[in-house]
């Protein structure tokens, strides 16, 4: 294949991967004032994880009771059995709570109690109730939609579907880019980010 049969695109911030964890960075890349490219093999904010999970969220929101972002990190890291790397639970303990409310305030539709407080169920390896949800099946897809949708209202972010990301691009050790190629058919392409 020649040089020029290299599909090639370039942005401030490449993001790969387009489950709620891609799409939240995409999102505040954007909000940075990047130019950002979301790439992924499947469609944009249709693959991944996030969308086929079902149940809750777990977040001290302390909706349903008290409850602080380091009771639910003592818990995470119980839970995890010495396989958690604690400065990454902790920020995810202590931003999970604003990013809840963030999700709320974009409608994804958290089940709510009469008095419009959010709905904690209380589930394994947790001392309290603390699992927000949509309904008992749907979390996942609607958190993902909800995300499809802000990344879609952004001007800055171009999105990219079945492009597969082969490797990364790395230059004095710093991550420069990726290679990969299009699922559709199979030309290469150089992302420079």
């Amino acid at each position: 294949m020649a040089a020029d049969d290299i599909a090639r695109l370039s942005a401030d911030v490449l993001v790969i991967g387009s489950g709620a964890a891609g799409m939240s960075a995409a999102i505040a890349a954007d909000e940075a004032g990047a130019s950002v490219l979301i790439v992924d093999r499947s469609l944009i904010g249709r693959g991944g994880a996030t969308v086929m999970a079902q149940m809750t969220v777990a977040v001290a929101l302390g909706d349903e009771v008290p409850d602080h972002w380091q009771s639910h990190l003592a818990d995470t890291i119980a839970a995890g059995r010495g396989l958690c790397d604690e400065r990454l639970a902790a920020i995810l303990c202590e931003n999970g709570p604003d990013a809840i409310r963030r999700l709320d305030h974009w409608h994804v539709g958290w089940a709510r109690h009469e008095d419009g407080r959010i709905r904690q169920a209380h589930a394994p390896g947790h001392d309290r109730p603390r699992c927000a949800y949509v309904d008992f099946l749907s979390t996942g897809p609607a958190v993902s939609r909800t995300l499809r949708g802000q990344v879609q209202r952004q001007s800055r972010i171009r999105r990219i579907g079945d492009i597969c990301i082969t490797d990364l691009a790395v230059v004095d050790r710093a991550a420069a880019g990726a290679v990969g190629f299009s699922v559709s058919d199979g030309r290469k392409v150089a992302i420079e980010a």
